[in-house]
């Protein structure tokens, strides 16, 4: 329980404490000195409160010139200022620049104890991004109506019309993360919560969006023979060539594409022939998917990993398959879809057809879909893939409704006397 001290007289002495350059025809400390209570020429009486956890004074009017009133005033403000402290709350409100850039250096620290993926915390840094455009860098976050973010969805499809609103709801999910951490920080009062709203996503923006084999046909195609153009230097074919070999291993490894980017050379554990076709043994590292588990698959096209050893600087056990040009590193991202951009263009151009909309990651879900079509268990599409079964069910339902309809297709039906469906396989 707080104790409330006489208040004293004082004179004016230079505390120990830098105190602010004002002229005060009037003051006095209460509190034991944690309050000082003065008054201008403008008579109107003030309160000041040093914030020793934030190094800084919290000054106020107190909007009266009768002392008494001004005491007590000032009593209700030290007491809610001190509840505040007391729970670990920020008097003085960061800006929402600062609150990302606290987020960020806690997410990193989640990568680095692999408890996040580094394609989660790229995703997390991104989204994060575009809540600083919504809000302003230097909006104070505590000053921020937490009804404001209602707009957010009208927002982001002013600066992306095509952008899907299940992207707009996970943006969404990681503000409110970014906040919840804030409030465990002692930036925000426990009571805050970005308000969103309801954004509805339509069910057919979960169906993910495969290459169909005919569009896989034509990018394979072109890109083989990309790196083959004239008048480019050898950075530029070396970069070709890598998004083709990207290309391919994604449609033939169901990998996220962050899960093949980051694949080492000590990742591929053996490379065999045992027939016309070569097959690659490797694990995928917990680290680097998005559920955090180690998984192993064996695929085919294991002549693309022997063919990027014969053209890449880099191919020690502790390089990255997929590195740079000149610097011993993983290739980064930009260049990544800078390129695969560049190439679907020029598919697009040859073939009118071509669906330039689709990403890397729909050749996830072409390896995916077509498995499914292949009338292949969805239990262990799943386990390979490194998803759950739920996600399958989920999101290619459309592919495996077909697989039902034809099965459903090789039967013909009769009905006997009561109405009654018989189905007869055509087969017997």
């Amino acid at each position: 329980m707080i104790s409330v001290h006489k208040c004293t007289e004082m004179t004016l002495n230079i505390p120990t404490k830098k105190q602010p350059n004002r002229s005060k025809s009037e003051a006095f400390d209460i509190y034991d000195g944690e309050v000082k209570i003065y008054r201008t020429t403008s008579k109107i009486w003030q309160f000041q409160m040093w914030i020793s956890e934030e190094q800084k004074y919290v000054r106020e009017t107190l909007k009266t010139v009768n002392r008494d009133d001004a005491i007590n005033l000032a009593k209700k403000k030290y007491i809610f200022y001190s509840s505040k402290i007391q729970n670990n709350e920020k008097i003085f409100s960061i800006t929402a620049t600062e609150l990302r850039d606290s987020f960020l250096v806690y997410v990193q620290g989640q990568v680095d104890n692999k408890q996040l993926s580094t394609g989660r915390a790229a995703n997390i840094k991104t989204y994060t991004k575009h809540y600083l455009d919504f809000v302003g860098k230097n909006s104070k976050i505590q000053n921020i109506d937490s009804k404001k973010f209602r707009e957010y969805l009208t927002f982001r499809r002013s600066k992306k019309s095509d952008i899907l609103a299940i992207v707009i709801r996970n943006e969404a999910i990681t503000i409110k993360q970014m906040y919840a951490f804030g409030q465990s920080e002692g930036f925000l009062k426990q009571t805050y919560n970005p308000d969103f709203g309801v954004i509805k996503v339509p069910k057919d923006e979960a169906v993910r969006e495969a290459y169909t084999t005919e569009e896989y046909t034509q990018l394979i195609n072109y890109s083989k023979n990309w790196y083959k153009s004239k008048d480019i230097n050898d950075e530029e074919k070396y970069y070709r060539r890598l998004i083709n070999d990207f290309i391919i291993l994604m449609a033939n490894g169901g990998f996220r594409t962050q899960e093949l980017r980051l694949l080492k050379w000590k990742d591929i554990k053996n490379i065999s022939q045992p027939d016309k076709e070569t097959y690659a043994e490797l694990i995928i590292r917990a680290e680097n998917t998005k559920v955090k588990k180690n998984r192993t698959i064996e695929m085919r096209r294991g002549d693309v990993f022997k063919r990027i050893q014969l053209y890449s600087k880099f191919t020690e056990r502790e390089d990255h398959v997929f590195s740079a040009f000149i610097k011993n590193t993983v290739i980064d991202k930009r260049h990544l879809y800078t390129y695969f951009k560049k190439l679907i263009s020029e598919v697009k151009t040859k073939f009118p057809n071509f669906d330039n909309t689709k990403t890397l990651y729909s050749l996830r879900h072409f390896w995916i879909t077509i498995r499914i079509l292949a009338g292949l268990n969805v239990y262990d599409i799943a386990k390979i893939s490194g998803t759950s079964l739920q996600q399958i069910q989920n999101h290619y339902d459309a592919a495996e409704s077909l697989i039902t309809s034809r099965k459903m297709n090789k039967n013909t039906l009769r009905f006997d006397s009561h109405g009654n469906v018989i189905i007869e396989h055509e087969n017997l």
